[in-house]
């Protein structure tokens, strides 16, 4: 099944480029990648060959899908395991 707007927030995220376009740390707004991995409070991106650890609950992401849509993601509702919000009703 492929990940759309509606299916994103219980979908796997690595893989998928990310911006961050709003954060409690204004060092790390702008900041864009490749989301590589994920735990229960961060998103793993990796930037131009290095790793970034990005707090979930402070931050929201403009995320890009694979058909190229783009879309606003409030970290707050990306907290939790990922096999567990996988599993979330949607």
């Amino acid at each position: 099944m492929a990940v759309t707007k509606r299916s994103l927030l219980q979908d796997e995220l690595i893989g998928l480029e990310a911006k961050i376009v709003n954060s409690s740390d204004s060092t790390l707004l702008g900041t864009s990648g490749k989301i590589v991995d994920e735990t229960r409070n961060m998103l793993v991106m990796e930037q131009e060959g290095k790793i970034k650890k990005i707090s979930k609950y402070t931050s929201t992401f403009l995320v890009t899908l694979p058909n190229g849509e783009k879309v606003h993601v409030n970290g707050k509702k990306l907290v939790g395991r990922p096999e567990e919000r996988v599993r979330r009703k949607r």
